[in-house]
């Protein structure tokens, strides 16, 4: 066994099969490779740019009949880079081949639809004819014919027919042009959606368009205006309005007079009465009412009257149910905490802020003052022995008072600069109000810090933060804010002037100061606290103990001015219109020019509105208006130059009132009404009869006992 060869591999043997005809042939046998016959092993196939490309295109777009879904449609859709412009020499449509057949002496054609080989595509197909309004018009396929043409055959009737029907489809697509429309709102629209129309000489002072589309269209007609007399008098006469408010949920408005009566105005067109007449009045207090401020469910207002009382009235019953008392002198401010009925503060004269909760238990106690009519009957009076008085949970007594080591580096400053912030009072006055710096603003922190109350002063143009959720009332620790925001450096290198109002916009974001040196300034309520300020946070942590060191804060952003808008008395105030619908935010506020003043609070608008003057068309960039000053008794005339921005681009509200416009409020339904020394009160509306007013003209007394928002430039001649 041992011995024997080795054998050879044995072979398969050929196989044979016999065709149908009877031949027989042999069957090939597979090759082998190699001396054994082993199979070879396989190797990888090379990779070349087709494979590659197959590999990575989608199977999806290699299925050319597969149904898309509608969510991968519309993701090609916008995928699809530049598929609106696609000139139609790059289209490329399926080939049609046409085969013309002779029968009969007839021609006719028949068309093949065959279509080119196509390569994979590198990404997916472009978005379907039907998907734009522009391809619809110019997505037209041109059928290209690969039979002979007419000058080879002599045939008109082929592939010009074929033509002619492309071209006159292209000839009639018009072009998409920009949308056109004269008017405010057409103007507004276009501005939105990215277009800039070219305007003969009108003056532009913003980076969009013109900021006098926003108060251009203000007016007021006769049947707008009220006159206020003593709703507690026998006889009709007059009183001067103090203050106003609007409701929250309703189109009413409240006015409060010097002789404490409050009376309710309707300033929808649409409602009876109308806006001259008054829908309902009463007499809350024995002296002037200074502010007025409605709960955010319309069924308390609080009234701060100058007999150093505050009064919470039901409004469904028009009767007193508290009474606040505990200030020393005129109470000047009356603020709800936003989203609370409860929780009120108020402000006065005496420099003290105090914070009531209508929740706790209160006390009785005497009344004020009693009223009896000496007719006989029970008008404007009462018997009523007993008030319910509110209790106070917090107390911020001498708020803006600086303190000693302030008031003694005043004295000490030389006296080309005047002291400080010391009070000046009257003779009249007596010793103990003597010193004390009015508290003239107040303001809470949107919701989510509605914990957080700003307030200014008489003094001077600081703005301090207070955290309410601090005990202020120690007798011993001086009552300290979180911060103070800085002067403006021409403030404190000159003289200083006090804040008559403040407003915070609708996001929070912004404050606006209406100061006595006839600026409105901005401050950016982020900045209130410099460096890390966890307070403003809206999960602030724990309340700090009284008594902690105050920090400072940034000064204002820039300033809003108008040469029809000056601020001689502390009782011209400002509001702001929240940006609802179609509306947008607007800052009014008075003068003692006679009109009411209108700045868009847009901050797109302060592009050049710097650089320019709306009225004059000088430069603002550094000077300001100038300044008298009567310390002495003489007349010192200072040009103090501005450290922040000043913009002018306002509006102005003229032939309304006749003497200084004071306080205002912007309606439910976004109507302006104002109030003025003239004992009249005015509801401005938007409307087309501004520019009615403004180039119709005297004649025939179309303007009589009218206003309207005074433009700038030729605004009214494209109109």
């Amino acid at each position: 066994m041992a011995d024997q060869a080795p054998t050879s591999p044995r072979r398969k043997a050929p196989v044979r099969a016999t065709t149908p005809e009877g031949h027989e042939y042999t069957l090939p046998t597979p090759a082998t490779s190699g001396r054994d016959g082993a199979a070879r092993r396989k190797q990888l196939p090379t990779v070349t740019p087709r494979r590659f490309k197959k590999f990575f295109t989608p199977r999806s777009s290699l299925r050319r009949n597969v149904k898309v879904s509608a969510a991968r449609q519309a993701l090609r859709d916008i995928t699809t880079g530049d598929s609106n412009r696609k000139s139609l020499g790059r289209r490329r449509s399926p080939r049609i081949d046409q085969i013309q057949i002779f029968q009969d002496g007839n021609e006719t054609a028949i068309h093949s639809s065959r279509k080119r080989k196509r390569l994979h595509p590198h990404t997916p197909d472009p978005t379907p004819e039907l998907s734009s309004p522009l391809k619809r018009s110019r997505g037209i396929s041109v059928e290209h014919s690969d039979c002979a043409t007419e000058a080879e055959y002599g045939s008109p009737s082929l592939s010009p027919s074929i033509y002619d029907g492309a071209e006159s489809s292209i000839a009639t697509v018009r072009p998409i042009g920009r949308w056109r429309q004269d008017g405010l709102s057409g103007q507004r629209l276009l501005q939105e959606c990215g277009g800039s129309r070219q305007t003969r000489g009108r003056l532009h002072l913003g980076s969009g368009n013109d900021w006098q589309h926003e108060t251009a269209g203000f007016f007021t007609r006769p049947d707008d205006s009220h006159a206020c007399v003593n709703v507690a008098g026998t006889e009709h006469s007059h009183a001067i309005p103090f203050c106003t408010a609007s409701c929250n949920t309703n189109s009413l408005v409240a006015i409060g007079d010097e002789e404490g009566g409050v009376r309710l105005l309707e300033t929808d067109k649409k409602t009876e009465p109308s806006f001259s007449k008054a829908y309902l009045n009463f007499r809350a207090h024995g002296n002037a009412i200074l502010d007025l401020a409605f709960s955010p469910d319309d069924l308390l207002l609080a009234t701060a009257s100058g007999d150093r009382t505050t009064r919470i009235i039901d409004m469904p019953t028009q009767t007193a149910t508290f009474t606040m008392a505990g200030h020393t002198s005129s109470v000047k401010q009356v603020r709800f905490q936003p989203g609370s009925s409860s929780v009120i503060a108020t402000s006065s004269r005496d420099g003290g802020v105090l914070i009531w909760d209508l929740r706790c238990k209160g006390q009785e106690g005497p009344v004020q003052d009693i009223r009896v009519s000496l007719s006989g009957s029970d008008e404007g009076g009462g018997t009523i022995a007993s008030e319910r008085y509110a209790s106070q949970i917090n107390t911020i007594q001498e708020a803006h008072t600086p303190a000693p080591r302030q008031l003694a580096d005043s004295i000490t400053k030389p006296s080309s600069k005047p002291s400080l912030v010391r009070d000046c009072p009257s003779r009249t006055e007596p010793q103990s109000r003597r010193g004390d710096v009015s508290v003239t603003a107040l303001a809470f922190l949107p919701p989510g810090r509605e914990h957080l109350l700003l307030t200014g002063s008489e003094a001077n143009a600081i703005v301090k933060l207070w955290d309410l959720r601090t005990t202020h009332s120690h007798r011993r620790i001086r009552a300290t804010p979180l911060s103070s925001t800085q002067q403006p450096e021409s403030h404190t290198n000159h003289r200083h002037f006090g804040l008559t109002s403040m407003a915070l916009s609708g996001d929070g974001v912004r404050l606006y100061t209406v100061c006595r040196d006839n600026t409105v300034y901005v401050y950016s309520t982020s900045h209130l606290i410099l460096g890390h300020a966890p307070e403003l946070s809206l999960t602030a942590p724990r309340p700090r103990r009284s008594g902690g060191a105050e920090r400072e804060g940034l000064g204002p952003l820039y300033g809003f001015r108008h040469p029809q808008f000056h601020a001689t008395t502390f009782y011209v105030k400002s509001a702001l219109r929240l940006a609802v619908d179609e509306k947008s935010e607007l800052l009014a506020v008075g003068s003692s020019d006679g009109c009411a003043v209108l700045f868009p609070t847009d901050e797109r608008y302060l592009g050049k509105s710097r650089m320019v003057s709306a009225l004059h068309g000088h430069s603002v960039t550094s000077n300001r208006p100038t300044l008298t000053r009567t310390d002495s008794g003489t007349s010192i005339f200072t040009r103090l130059n501005d450290t922040v921005p000043i913009y002018q681009h306002g509006t102005p509200l003229i032939r309304g009132h006749g003497r200084e416009v004071t306080d205002m409020t912007w309606t439910y339904g976004g109507e302006l009404v104002t109030i003025g020394d003239d004992l009249t009160a005015r509801c401005w509306r938007e409307g087309p009869d501004a520019r009615d007013l403004r180039v119709g003209g005297e004649t025939e007394g179309r303007r009589w006992g009218c206003g309207w928002s005074e433009t700038v430039g030729d605004w009214d001649s494209d109109e």
